[in-house]
């Protein structure tokens, strides 16, 4: 599964124009347990025992030396963190697997998503302390300490009971490292970006530096792949150059799409000049303005907001209390972020407005639309549940 492209139809961000069966049941939230592959499920979790093999052969080497122990510790307690973020996200309440005892493992039951964030807050908490702000390669490619914190700033505010504190002390960690600067909005998803904190390098066969997404947003032809939904087309305010520059314009059959382009490479036979982004500053900007505006800082929270909406060619936020200003992050963090990373599927969720949001702007696009509440969480895979007698279905499938 792509977390790209199933997030984002999920959501109210872009959905695939031509109709496609499964596809399809992401972008109506129909979704059927029976008819959903399990190979992402199946490929967080490889990795998630590929990081518990190495952090175990770490533990015990005395081959190299500590100053490296440090670093690939720290950057497999990232990797494992990250994935059962998304797992978290996606699914629920998952297995949380911490060893490399196979057997053990697959008759694992689910644990309550609670705990598993504990388990994210102290891998990244365990990172950030293993780790430096050096690189340790180039262009951006592996996690150093920033990464950490960036990745922290988020995940302070989706616990269970929210960190408004430590949400907004990791983002200003970020923010006054000076490593990083808001870019121009033609340059973000550069592979050189000023503003990227991780990204992961794109190869396609002997290619390098075009993404995934890319090729899975673009035009190949005269016809449109996936196009950005009515309502967020919408959402956009007058001369806003996110959706001048981030995205595309077709006709087809008589009707003008707009589709996502924050990526503009999807040629495979030559090197493009860009990686796929997993962290940046304008999100931990939103991070620490949304953590600012729960603790009440509302000036704070302002400042962080109009720096991305200036960078946006907009003026400042006109919100000037505490329930108006987090409406008015909200609605920029979508039109930041929309298409990256399933973050406007997981923030609606998070904040508890998916219902009402959904159900207002995915019947723009989708006649007799309606949102069922259990299609907030994707199913467990049949296959895994037949694999694994523990494992309970989410409710609803």
């Amino acid at each position: 599964m792509n977390t790209n492209e199933y997030g984002s139809m999920s959501a109210d961000d872009a959905y695939k124009l031509i109709p496609n069966g499964t596809f399809d049941t992401f972008k109506t939230n129909t979704l059927i347990a029976g008819n959903l592959s399990n190979a992402t499920y199946n490929n967080n979790y490889t990795m998630i025992f590929n990081a518990n093999t190495i952090l175990q052969n770490l533990a015990t080497t005395t081959a190299i030396s500590a100053r490296l122990k440090n670093q690939l510790t720290g950057e497999a307690k990232f990797w494992r963190a990250y994935l059962y973020f998304y797992l978290v996200n996606n699914y629920g309440d998952v297995p949380l697997v911490t060893t490399t005892d196979a057997l053990q493992n697959a008759r694992l039951p689910r644990t309550p998503k609670a705990k598993v964030y504990q388990q994210i807050v102290t891998d990244l908490t365990d990172a950030k302390s293993l780790l430096t702000d050096t690189y340790p390669s180039a262009e951006k490619a592996r996690i150093n300490r920033e990464a950490a914190s960036a990745f922290l700033s988020r995940v302070y505010l989706y616990l269970p009971t929210p960190d408004y504190v430590a949400s907004e002390t990791e983002a200003t960690a970020v923010i006054n490292s000076n490593i990083y600067s808001l870019d121009a909005l033609a340059n973000v998803f550069l592979k050189t970006s000023k503003e990227t904190i991780w990204q992961v390098q794109s190869n396609s066969g002997s290619f390098s530096g075009v993404t995934r997404t890319g090729i899975a947003f673009l035009p190949s032809g005269t016809t449109p792949n996936f196009v950005l939904y009515s309502a967020l087309v919408n959402a956009f305010e007058p001369n806003d150059q996110r959706k001048n520059i981030w995205a595309g314009s077709l006709v087809y059959n008589g009707t003008t799409y707009l589709y996502p382009a924050k990526y503009k490479n999807r040629n495979t036979s030559t090197n493009g000049n860009e990686y796929s982004v997993m962290l940046r500053l304008a999100e931990v900007y939103l991070n620490r303005a949304e953590a600012r505006a729960q603790q009440n800082n509302i000036s704070g929270a302002q400042d962080d907001l109009n720096k991305i909406r200036a960078r946006a060619g907009l003026p400042n936020t006109t919100a000037s209390d505490q329930a108006s200003l987090l409406t008015a992050i909200a609605h920029d963090r979508w039109l930041e972020l929309f298409t990256e990373n399933a973050d406007r599927w997981f923030s609606l969720k998070r904040t508890g407005t998916i219902a009402a949001v959904l159900s207002a702007t995915k019947s723009l696009d989708i006649p007799n639309y309606t949102w069922k509440a259990n299609q907030a969480l994707y199913p467990i895979p049949a296959a895994e549940i037949l694999a694994n007698p523990t494992l309970t279905q989410n409710p609803g499938y």
